[in-house]
């Protein structure tokens, strides 16, 4: 009796190593699957409506000298460059460091949020920004990104996946009782 309960106590050890594996290896292949990683957008100046915002991608965020494709999509009709639509689609290249600043002017009646998404034509890097319009009272407060914390997505995660398997190892076990038995 007591040495099947040392099986069970490394069958579970075993689960909540492979629980840890799979929490921690999450964020490693989020990053290598090509994403511009959230701290190296920039999105600066006044974000209320007919003002210009400045998008900026930080160095290595994009393939030196890359071309890159960028959409601006939202509520009204965004200028970049010299294109205004309600979205505007263009291309950019970066620098010789991978860096891209873009200004994106915002129409006079703008309200909503406005999503700037850069893709690198050959690196295939996914960047986007997101711009929230802020009343012309000063009402609401600009927000540049997702507010939910990546350390709860992947708690919340790692709780879910070592529930399973403590389900799975306490089904096992049952039925190996019940064959015993």
């Amino acid at each position: 009796m007591h040495y099947g309960g040392f099986v069970l106590f490394r069958k579970v050890l075993a689960t909540l190593a492979l629980v840890g594996v799979a929490v921690f290896a999450g964020p490693v292949a989020a990053h290598a699957a090509g994403y511009v990683a959230a701290d190296l957008i920039t999105v600066s100046g006044s974000q209320a409506a007919g003002s210009t915002v400045t998008v900026a991608f930080d160095d290595d965020a994009f393939t030196a000298e890359e071309q890159v494709s960028i959409a601006v999509s939202g509520e009204g009709s965004a200028t970049l460059a010299t294109l205004r639509a309600a979205t505007v689609d263009t291309q950019k290249a970066a620098t010789s460091t991978g860096a891209l600043d873009l200004k994106v002017t915002l129409p006079n009646d703008a309200t909503g949020s406005y999503t700037l998404t850069a893709i690198g034509d050959s690196s295939q890097n996914i960047g986007t920004a997101t711009i929230t319009v802020v009343a012309a009272d000063g009402a609401g407060l600009a927000t540049a990104g997702f507010d939910v914390p990546t350390a709860l997505i992947y708690s919340a995660a790692g709780a879910l996946l070592l529930g399973l398997g403590l389900v799975i190892t306490l089904r096992v076990t049952l039925r190996r009782r019940a064959t015993t038995a």
